[in-house]
């Protein structure tokens, strides 16, 4: 029998690294009906990669891909701050800063289209909706839920012009 050995360290490799670390950070501890579920945001990113390949297909580019992995991983700096508290406009400003600094520190910096922009919210607003129908679904019909799916219906329609424009 040969005995396996672990490739060579190269010099300052990090064996676990801040990225890869920052996929265990816990979404929903801030909300009181949803701080129950585990949602690390390494399931949540994953989700969003499959949402837009389920969506879009080969028509889901390789940057939205690598947003979708990666959008949230600044946030092993700030936790997952909840969506209310981040519309007061200076510590949404603030956040914004940290995590966007620390996503450059970790060489997880992304750049995308401004459709993929808007994807990207889409997915990550639609992972949250279905998220929550999944764990705690009695909580859809308050606590700006309703508005929430309002909101993905519409951009929905938006995104189907927008693919309808680039499919021949």
């Amino acid at each position: 029998m040969t005995r396996q050995t672990l490739p060579t360290r190269r010099p300052n490799a990090d064996l676990t690294p801040t990225a890869w670390r920052a996929t265990f950070t816990r979404r929903w501890h801030a909300n009181p009906d949803m701080c129950h579920s585990i949602d690390p945001v390494g399931w949540h990113s994953g989700r969003m990669g499959v949402l837009a390949l389920h969506i879009w297909g080969s028509a889901a580019s390789r940057d939205l891909l690598a947003a979708c992995l990666c959008h949230d991983l600044g946030e092993h700096m700030t936790g997952d701050v909840a969506w209310p508290a981040k519309q007061d406009s200076a510590l949404g400003a603030a956040l914004d800063r940290i995590e966007e600094q620390s996503l450059r520190e970790m060489g997880m910096a992304y750049s995308i289209t401004p459709d993929d922009l808007r994807k990207l919210k889409f997915l990550d607003r639609l992972d949250a909706y279905l998220w929550v129908l999944h764990v705690n679904p009695g909580i859809l019909n308050g606590d700006g839920w309703p508005e929430a799916l309002a909101w993905l219906e519409g951009e929905w329609a938006v995104l189907e012009a927008i693919l309808a424009e680039v499919q021949p």
